[in-house]
C-alpha cells in the first residue's frame, strides 16, 4: 500500500496489466527443477544428508576412500581416485569370471603390493565407507550380481556380507547365522536390524478370529481351507469400533520423557551394572532401581554407523527408529566427562574413540536437529520408569547423602571428623547448661 494513500484515506490499489501478470503466474504451472523424479517415492532408500545435519560432522557421511553410491564419484574427489584403478581390475576379474561358465576357480593376484592387501588400515575405512547412508546401492542389486558371478553359489549375499563386517563389529557364537535370511534395502540398513533387540514376548494370550456361526458345522474334507476362513473373521478395529463410539484416550503418562545424566541418577539412588548374555547394545531394561546396559565397545566404526543408520531412520518414514532411541537415550546419560568415565569405570563403556570429552560431545551433537518420538520409543518403559523412581521416596535423599558424604574414604574420614565434632560441641554445651542451672554447692 503506498504511504501518500493511506495518508489520505485512499486504498491502492495493484494495475490492471499487473494483476492479470499475477494471476497467470498463479496459473502457470512451474516444473520443480531442484527435485528429482523420484523424490517423496516410498520406494527410496539411498538419501543425501542435508546441511544441517553435515553441520555436526561432515566428514561422517562422506566415503574415504571408496565410493559405489550415487553421490560421490572420483571425478570431483581426489581422494577417491587411488581405488579407481582398483575397482577396474576387479570389474575386469568379474567379466572374465562370468564368461568362462565355471562354478569355481582360484585367483591368482599377480601385484603383490595392492595396498588393499599391505596396509593394515584399508580394510578398516573400506568397512566404514560401505555403511554411509549417501555410498549405498540397493541389495538386490548386490544379490543379481553374486548370482550372476557363481563365486559362492552356496553362501547368501547376508552371510558374506556378515562375515567381512564382523571384523568391526565382534558378535557371539550363531548370532549372524540368525540374520541370514533377514531382507534389508542396502547394507547399512542389514547391519543396522541386527542391532534391533527381539521383542518381548507376549504374555497375554490374543484370539485373532472368532467364529461367525451360531451352532457346531461340519467340514468335509473337500473344503478347502480357504473356504473354512470364510467362516472367521478377524478381530480388528472395525469389529471394536463398532461397539464404541470413540476410541479410549490414551493413558496419562506423567513420568515420561527425557532423564539426567548417569552421575545426577546414582546421586538419586539409580544403580548401573553391566548386562550380560546379550547380542546387541540396545538391549537395555530397567526394574527396582537398577539400568542394565550391555557393553558398547564405541569406536570410530562404530559411531560413524551410529550417525548413518540414525540418519537413515530419519529419512525413511517406514522404518523403525531402534538406533535413534539408543543414541538419545545414551546422550542423557553422557552429558559430561565425568559421566563417561562413570560408565567406562562400570564396564558398560569401553572407549577407543577418544577422551571421555570426545564422547560426550558426540552423543550431544548426534541428538541435534533429529525428530524423536519418546512415547514411541522402544525404550520409553526405562524412560518413564527412571523418573519414576527418581521422583519421590527415602531412597533418593538417601543416596544423595550417601555418595555426598561417604562417597570416597576422604569424605568418609571428613563426614566421620566433623560428626565427633558435632557430639564433642553438644556434650560441652550440655555440661556448661548443667553447671549453670545446678551449679555445685559450698560446703
Amino acid at each position: 500500500m503506498d504511504p501518500p494513500s493511506q495518508a489520505n484515506g485512499e486504498s491502492a490499489t495493484i494495475p490492471d496489466e499487473n494483476e492479470e501478470e499475477a494471476y497467470l503466474l498463479l496459473d502457470k504451472v512451474i516444473p520443480p527443477v531442484h527435485l528429482k523424479e523420484s523424490a517423496g517415492d516410498r520406494f527410496c532408500c539411498i538419501y543425501r544428508i542435508p546441511h544441517t545435519l553435515k553441520q555436526v560432522n561432515d566428514k561422517a557421511y562422506a566415503p574415504k576412500i571408496v565410493s559405489i553410491g550415487p553421490y560421490h564419484h572420483s571425478s570431483d574427489k581426489q581422494h577417491l581416485k587411488m581405488i579407481e584403478e582398483h575397482k577396474k581390475r576387479y570389474l575386469e576379474m568379474f567379466v572374465s569370471k562370468t564368461k568362462e561358465n565355471v562354478v569355481s576357480q582360484k585367483i591368482e593376484y599377480t601385484n603383490l603390493k595392492d595396498p588393499i592387501f599391505k596396509l593394515r588400515w584399508i580394510l578398516p575405512t573400506l568397512r566404514s565407507d560401505l555403511l554411509l547412508l549417501e555410498n549405498q546401492v540397493p541389495l538386490f542389486l548386490l544379490k543379481v550380481l553374486l548370482e550372476t558371478s557363481k563365486l559362492a553359489p552356496s553362501t547368501s549375499l547376508n552371510m558374506l556380507a556378515f562375515k567381512f563386517f564382523d571384523y568391526s563389529i565382534k558378535k557371539p557364537e550363531g548370532f549372524w547365522e540368525k540374520h541370514n535370511n533377514l531382507r534389508a534395502k542396502h547394507l547399512l540398513d542389514l547391519i543396522r536390524k541386527t542391532f534391533i533387540p527381539a521383542p518381548p514376548p507376549s504374555t497375554t494370550p490374543r484370539q485373532c478370529c472368532i467364529n461367525i456361526f451360531n451352532g457346531p458345522r461340519e467340514y468335509s474334507r473337500t473344503e478347502t481351507s480357504k473356504n473354512i476362513c470364510l467362516g472367521k473373521i478377524s478381530c480388528s478395529k472395525e469389529i471394536t469400533g463398532a461397539q464404541t463410539s470413540s476410541p479410549p484416550p490414551p493413558p496419562r503418562r506423567p513420568f515420561l520423557g527425557l532423564i539426567v545424566s548417569a552421575r545426577k541418577l546414582r546421586l538419586r539412588g539409580i544403580k548401573f551394572m553391566r548386562k550380560e548374555n546379550v547380542e546387541t547394545p540396545l538391549d537395555i531394561s530397567f526394574k527396582s532401581g537398577l539400568v542394565e546396559i550391555p557393553l558398547l565397545v564405541f569406536d570410530d566404526f562404530i559411531s560413524n554407523l551410529l550417525i548413518n543408520c540414525v540418519a537413515f531412520e530419519q529419512f525413511n518414514m517406514s522404518c523403525s527408529t531402534e538406533i535413534t532411541s539408543f543414541v538419545i537415550f545414551m546422550g542423557c546419560l553422557i552429558n559430561t566427562e565425568d559421566d563417561a568415565t562413570f560408565l567406562i569405570e562400570k564396564g558398560i563403556l569401553e572407549n577407543y574413540f577418544g577422551t571421555g570429552e570426545e564422547v560426550s560431545l558426540f552423543f550431544k551433537n548426534i541428538g541435534k536437529d533429529i525428530s524423536f518420538s519418546i512415547s514411541k520409543s522402544f525404550l520409553s518403559n526405562v524412560f518413564e520408569g527412571v523418573n519414576e523412581y527418581t521422583s519421590q521416596g527415602y531412597h533418593v535423599h538417601w543416596a544423595g547423602f550417601k555418595y555426598t558424604h561417604f562417597n570416597t574414604p576422604w569424605t568418609f574420614l571428613s563426614s566421620c571428623a566433623a560428626l565427633v565434632l558435632l557430639l564433642l560441641t553438644i556434650f560441652q554445651a550440655f555440661f556448661a547448661a548443667y553447671a549453670y542451672f545446678r551449679p555445685p554447692k559450698n560446703n
